[in-house]
């Protein structure tokens, strides 16, 4: 069997719903074994996130390589033409009427004033080492963590994840412990974690600056080290079954469900509605 694949950005949702967190980590295995997992659509938080993180990699980098920021146009330029492109490539499912972005168009000016308020406040002070670089590192025989930190930067030696979203966000601890210990297996010490949150606001609201928060490292990684231990018990019971727990191989309860979760609902999850959960009737 190939290697178990777990991602960094996987520890930051798995303890709030357990079996949501395995369909989107193991949805292969979990459909080989009989499953049908439902397709949820991307939101436009996600896309224009994705494009910050890319306007902001684009100047970051060219920072690393010539000593200084490129002007303001090449981030914003980037991320723009990035959305642009997610945007053709298929659905997605804007904010409803009382939401932040509603429309193409909203979502290309959030992207650019987004990254502009990242390059006039968080980029000056920064000095970056690797930006978005993968590593790999094998954690158990069988089971890789594979992460992609958004900056390791000189200051101290640090690592940094940028969020982008409406409001603030939670629980996001163990993904940058599990960078730092990534990091670590890679002989480049970390001593400081921290989060820059860049919030997403309507078009004719003024574009907040980014809110940067430091992370304890040493409780990051402990937080990463244990959900990475439950995520390897999960995905080992529903192979080969735990005869203590009266489980067999292939039971959806190898993972928790959490029916009382915000996420708990057919718009959200990818196990709603199948018979891979049935907890999601027990939702009021």
């Amino acid at each position: 069997m190939k290697p178990t694949i777990i991602r960094c950005s996987a520890l930051t949702g798995y303890p709030d719903c357990e079996r949501r967190g395995a369909a989107r980590l193991f949805r292969a295995e979990i459909e080989a074994a009989g499953f049908k997992l439902r397709e949820t659509p991307r939101g436009i938080g996600a896309a224009v996130g994705t494009s910050v993180h890319k306007g902001v990699a684009v100047e970051l980098d060219e920072k690393a390589t010539a000593g200084k920021l490129p002007p303001v146009s090449v981030p914003t330029d980037a991320a723009v033409g990035e959305l642009c492109e997610q945007l053709a490539q298929g659905e997605v499912a804007y904010d409803g009427p009382k939401g932040v972005t509603k429309t193409r168009g909203e979502a290309i000016h959030s992207a650019a004033k987004m990254v502009r308020a990242y390059h006039e406040s968080v980029a000056p002070g920064v000095e970056p080492i690797s930006v978005e670089t993968r590593l790999e590192a094998e954690i158990m025989p069988g089971f890789i963590l594979s992460g992609q930190s958004d900056l390791v930067a000189r200051e101290p030696r640090s690592v940094r994840d940028l969020k982008t979203g409406t409001r603030s966000p939670t629980s996001v601890t163990a993904q940058l412990g599990g960078y730092s210990l990534l990091n670590r297996s890679h002989r480049m010490e970390i001593d400081t974690a921290s989060i820059d949150w860049i919030q997403r606001v309507r078009e004719s609201k003024e574009q907040p600056g980014p809110v940067s928060t430091k992370v304890k490292l040493d409780r990051a990684e402990t937080a990463a080290t244990m959900i990475l231990s439950h995520i390897i018990k999960g995905i080992e019971t529903f192979r080969h079954g735990d005869s203590e727990r009266r489980i067999l191989p292939g039971d959806p309860w190898a993972f928790l469900a959490n029916p009382s979760s915000v996420l708990c609902s057919d718009k959200w999850c990818p196990c709603w509605g199948t018979e891979f959960c049935h907890e999601w009737q027990e939702k009021k």
